[in-house]
């Protein structure tokens, strides 16, 4: 066997052929790679990741091995030499392992130069080293896996003919049928059934899990035996020549019923290895439960294909990534397609429809601009996707856009929250029932109308009732969570008695509390106003919570700007922007899954919030804060839009990230604890002292869910939350209120898939600009360098061998 191995290795090295095989390979590689421009391109690309590698080795390798594998019995069929071998002291399977054995030792020669890829990403990284490796040898076991497969097809297909042209044209189509042909049928009307079988018996399906650095079991399993079936094919078709039909007929048989039987049994008992650093691809248990529960196929269409940008083409990459691992789970299949909305249709009415129909669906359309021949092209694209399930339809929009971030930020934050995207939407979709946020009335709250726009997303998921204090434990329906949204009149003791109890009794509260009163109509007039305290007769239950709302005023140099007229001509009006301390620009805290991630919140006349006590049953968390430059302001104080024309000079905001907003979750005491309740206990609801485990948030700023309220021509028109009219810009104050509601109502946790962390991995751009053209050539030139290096020494070895 080993005689055989090294004839085969000699014979490559020391022809030419073998040598203008390998740089053809070597040459495409570089050229794709590293110089012509397109989707494969790392430099352009920017990130520091070898994945347009694993993605366009599988098309050269569909040439590579056929060329490699097409002599290896065919030319001993031509020459009449196969005879010889069959009667020397071997099996047939000997002979056949030990020429794929040299077969896949010679991919392994050609690939072994392109290791210089690893280390020029390795040193483009910035900071140098700030790649993937674990992920990247990872996937070079799954291009392993790959050639080994192809190998095996090659020295089938040799072993057919005796013309070394039509083995490579056999074996090329033989790969490329198993490689995405067979996959192709499944998108063909077939059953569910049907369409799970070709696509599992592609090769593509496999390797684009394995070639991520998931090592996953029934992916091993299937590339061996698949390896396995066409060894045993290709023995099988040499001893098809002693004319033994039957008995070859029945070995592949119970060869197919084996390699079946371990396929299905591998759907059970598996394991997966997340090579990557961050363990990207591995599922929660969440999920994988949420996955679980789908009785019936999913069909997820993504809205996001096309001519992208490279951060784009990786956001999409990455959808297909998260769909596998999800149906590595899944009992049903998640199919998935992509759809570029502009070829979708030629007919421009029908493109405004489908257009419609997706931001009804929720899809939420952001320019994005291209760098196109003709100059800058601006479009229109929906980054979201809509899930298909049984009779029901949902939108899910991927991209974070946080206009502070830059894009390669957002795009990164879009992929972290991949998986919690769409476990929320399986959940809603396997939840018939939809649980009941209440928005408290009686105290002067916000109206409808000003709270119109956060009631209308809450609707896509929840039942929003407005119900009193007295309506909350005593109905059918105890409310997931109570929103008090900006009371502007005292609580009285029966309103305090019913929301502690409903707290008790595991309910959730969202408090929107103003504790300084600013009158908005003297400031819009140009007047000056005081602010004062407002007494809402809370303190003493929220300090029993742990809690102190404090009655004063924070101002911070990062804030909204606001026109002002600069002109001294009353008739010539000239507006020009100018910071106003009053409304600041809130920092959603990083470290919690309610506020990671988010764009700064609007507020206007915030006040501190301090926690108190030491209850080990309470955990408390900051979700909300100022920025680094701040200051306190105690109340009373005059408020006055002169203030803009003198500013408070920099040097006053010394304080850094006050509270604003605060989570507190576990188990409550009650404020009613040991006293006397009969006066205000009108419906003889039993006295809990404890709460069972329940949330609370509290932000001291009763603007921050509403929504601006305009009167035109009669009627009235609300514009969206968070929305600002002067800069025209959307802060994240809707998201941040969504976040905030789902993490009170979320008994299962999905909440705390928003808190994955994934490392951006970029390539260093000034590198990249000032030596391009060393690392292209460095990539081209030196894996052909050592290659002929290594074909030298073998033949100077050999020949020094042979001549003494």
């Amino acid at each position: 066997m080993f005689s055989l191995f090294r004839k085969e290795i000699t014979s490559f090295f020391g022809s030419l052929t073998g040598y203008l095989i390998a740089f053809v390979f070597l040459i495409g590689n570089g050229l794709f790679l590293w110089v012509f421009p397109g989707n494969f391109n790392i430099l352009d690309n920017g990130y520091s990741t070898l994945d347009t590698y694993f993605s366009l080795a599988p098309w050269i390798f569909l040439f590579l091995i056929p060329a490699l594998t097409m002599r290896l019995f065919a030319e001993e069929k031509r020459l009449g030499t196969l005879e010889v071998l069959v009667t020397r002291p071997l099996s047939l399977f000997q002979l056949v392992w030990s020429k794929y054995m040299a077969g896949v030792v010679l991919v392994l020669i050609c690939l072994l130069p392109t290791l210089i890829y690893f280390y020029s990403v390795y040193s483009l990284g910035n900071p140098v080293g700030n790649w993937d490796s674990g992920a990247a040898w990872g996937s070079f076991i799954g291009l392993f896996f790959l050639a080994a497969v192809y190998v095996a097809i090659g020295l089938f297909s040799s072993s057919l003919t005796d013309n070394p042209v039509f083995s490579f044209i056999l074996s090329l189509f033989l790969s490329y049928l198993f490689y995405v042909g067979i996959e192709q049928v499944a998108s063909l009307n077939l059953s569910v059934a049907l369409n799970e079988f070709f696509i599992r018996l592609g090769i593509n399906e496999h390797y684009l899990s394995i070639s991520r650095g998931v090592v996953d079991s029934r992916d091993v399993i299937y590339f061996l035996s698949l390896t396995f079936f066409f060894l045993v094919l290709t023995s099988m078709t040499l001893q098809l020549r002693q004319k033994k039909w039957k008995k070859q007929l029945q070995k592949l048989v119970t060869l197919m019923a084996g390699l079946i039987i371990l396929s299905y049994l591998s759907g059970f008992f598996f394991f997966r290895l997340d090579l990557t650093s961050e363990k990207r691809y591995s599922l929660s248990d969440l999920a994988k439960e949420m996955v679980q529960q789908l009785d019936a196929p999913v069909k997820i269409d993504l809205f996001l294909d096309g001519e992208l940008p490279a951060g784009f083409r990786k956001l999409q990459g990455a959808v297909k990534e998260k769909i596998q691992d999800m149906n590595a789970f899944s009992r049903e299949r998640i199919r998935f397609e992509l759809h570029d909305p502009y070829k979708m249709t030629e007919n421009q009415k029908e493109r405004d429809q489908l257009f419609d129909r997706l931001i009804t669906l929720g899809l939420q359309p952001t320019d994005l601009r291209l760098k196109q021949d003709e100059g800058t092209v601006t479009k229109l694209i929906f980054p979201g996707a809509v899930i298909r399930y049984k009779d029901y339809e949902i939108g899910v929009n991927l991209l974070s856009n946080n206009q502070n971030l830059p894009s390669e930020v957002n795009l990164n934050n879009s992929i972290e929250k991949l998986e919690f995207e769409f476990s929320r939407a399986f959940k809603q979709l396997l939840n018939d029932e939809r649980p009941v946020v209440a928005f408290l009335k009686g105290q002067d709250e916000l109206s409808n109308s000003e709270t119109q726009d956060i009631r209308q997303s809450l609707m896509e998921n929840y039942e929003v009732k407005d119900l009193k204090s007295t309506q909350l434990v005593n109905g059918k329906t105890i409310p997931k969570v109570l929103i008090v949204a900006d009371p502007s009149r005292p609580f009285e003791e029966q309103d305090k008695f019913y929301i502690d109890q409903y707290l008790m009794r595991g309910g959730n509260l969202l408090w929107l509390i103003d504790p300084v009163q600013v009158s908005l109509d003297s400031l819009s007039r140009g007047e000056t106003t005081l602010a004062f305290p407002r007494d809402l007769n809370l303190m003493d239950q929220f300090f029993k919570y742990g809690i102190r709302v404090n009655p004063d005023l924070l101002q911070d140099v990062e804030c909204l700007m606001i026109p002002v007229n600069t002109s001294l001509d009353a008739n010539n009006p000239k507006y020009t922007p100018a910071p106003w301390y009053f409304s600041p620009l809130l920092t959603p805290s990083q470290d919690h899954e309610i506020s990671r991630n988010l764009n700064r919140i609007e507020s206007e006349f915030v006040s501190s919030i301090d926690t108190v006590g030491k209850n080990p049953n309470l955990k408390k968390s900051v979700i909300l804060h100022t920025s680094l430059y701040s200051r306190k302001l105690r109340t009373p104080f005059e408020v006055s839009l002169q203030s803009i024309n003198n500013p408070p000079a920099r040097n006053l905001f010394q304080d850094k990230l006050l509270p604003v907003g605060v989570l507190v979750e576990g188990i409550f005491p009650s404020v009613f604890q040991n006293r006397m309740v009969d006066q205000f206990n009108l419906q003889g609801i039993d006295l809990l002292s404890e709460s069972k485990p329940a949330k609370m948030i509290v932000l001291a700023d009763g603007s921050l869910i509403a929504n601006q309220v305009t009167h035109r021509n009669g009627q009235i028109q609300t514009l969206p939350l968070g929305y600002d009219r002067y800069s025209r810009q959307t802060f994240g104050n809707k998201e941040f209120m969504v976040n905030a509601i789902n993490y009170l109502s979320d008994d299962l946790g999905i909440m705390s898939l928003r808190s994955q962390v994934f490392k951006i991995r970029l390539l260093d751009k000034v590198k990249i600009r000032e030596q391009r053209l060393f690392w292209q050539t460095l990539n081209i030139v030196l894996p052909l360098v050592l290659i002929s290096l290594f074909g030298l020494i073998f033949n100077l070895v050999r020949r020094y061998k042979y001549h003494r």
